[in-house]
């Protein structure tokens, strides 16, 4: 029986030329992995032309690559300061501002459609909460969210006729009680034919620090895409440190750090998602390899790690 496996396709760097990005998708193909993630332009405001769209798709048919989620943006540059707003963006599907919010929108359809060429059928999305204005201002809370509300009622139509599935990410640096309560709104309002989330159990290791696995024991009904990679996790008194948080979110191979990854297959059998679930690996990040060698090295002790996870996962759903 084949086993299914899934590593993002910028494993080892996040340059957005299209030689890199094919040389990462071609490795991939000759490493045995079967999906991937599409994580560049995760963050900022770039808009995919048609032509680029027909590029990546042809790209994965010719290396013989499935990818059924794709990492969206929404907007701006967003890891400068968490936990504020974002006032360096043109496109902010939350921003008070109706032309700003509306070119996020515009944005998110964009990937949207990119995932329609691709074959994805999940775009996950981060959407950064500005939690300590929240804390200095509580009605700037309701703003927020009145803004989301109008985005994603207007994009709810779009995803549903291109059937694609919006998954809302878990975040690093944001605390659980603000992140539960972004969850239990969202799905208070949307169903699970439109959105869902996306678990990053590297993130889950530092911002749900008193227990690693919440989110999946709250929401794991809603769960339907993944970021799977392991960590050392981060001393909670570090947390309100964001350069020492950020830092701690290693993207290592899972099966390397704390996370127990029996629970998390649990969750992943149980859960309404397609596999195989997605890994998302940070290989030597920003150097490049030295040699082929090394790289499909390193690259093979990933999917065997990620054969390993299908199996636990496979097993998990036959018992």
């Amino acid at each position: 029986m084949e086993l299914y496996t899934s590593l993002n396709v910028d494993y080892n760097n996040d340059i957005s030329e299209w030689r890199e990005i094919e040389h990462q998708m071609k490795c991939l193909a000759e490493a045995g992995f079967t999906h991937t993630s599409w994580m560049h332009d995760w963050d900022g405001e770039y808009l995919y032309s048609p032509s680029e769209m027909l590029y990546a798709r042809d790209l994965l048919k010719h290396y013989g690559i499935k990818s059924h989620t794709c990492h969206g943006t929404e907007g701006g540059i967003r890891n400068k300061n968490q936990g504020e707003s974002c006032m360096c963006t043109r496109k902010d599907f939350t921003n008070s501002n109706l032309y700003i919010r509306e070119a996020g929108v515009d944005l998110v359809k964009n990937r949207i459609d990119f995932c329609t060429h691709i074959g994805a059928e999940v775009l996950v999305l981060h959407m950064s909460i500005p939690f300590r204005v929240f804390q200095r201002n509580q009605d700037a809370m309701e703003e927020y969210y009145r803004q989301v509300y109008c985005s994603f009622d207007k994009i709810q139509p779009y995803a549903k006729d291109a059937g694609v599935k919006i998954a809302l990410e878990n975040h690093v640096v944001i605390p659980a009680e603000f992140q539960q309560d972004k969850f239990d709104r969202m799905f208070d309002r949307y169903d699970e034919s439109y959105m869902g989330m996306c678990w990053d159990s590297g993130h889950a290791t530092i911002s749900n620090y008193n227990n690693f696995y919440e989110l999946l024991e709250r929401y794991g009904n809603r769960l339907i895409a993944t970021h799977l990679h392991d960590n050392d996790s981060i001393d909670p008194k570090n947390f309100d440190n964001e350069s020492l948080a950020l830092k701690a979110d290693k993207h290592r191979t899972p099966f390397t750090g704390i996370l127990d990854w029996k629970k998390v297959a649990y969750w992943v059998a149980k859960a309404p998602l397609d596999l195989p679930a997605d890994f998302e690996v940070c290989l030597q990040y920003g150097t490049k390899y030295t040699s082929k060698e090394e790289e499909m090295a390193a690259l093979a002790q990933v999917h065997g790690a990620a054969e390993r996870f299908q199996e636990m996962v496979l097993a998990d759903k036959e018992a």
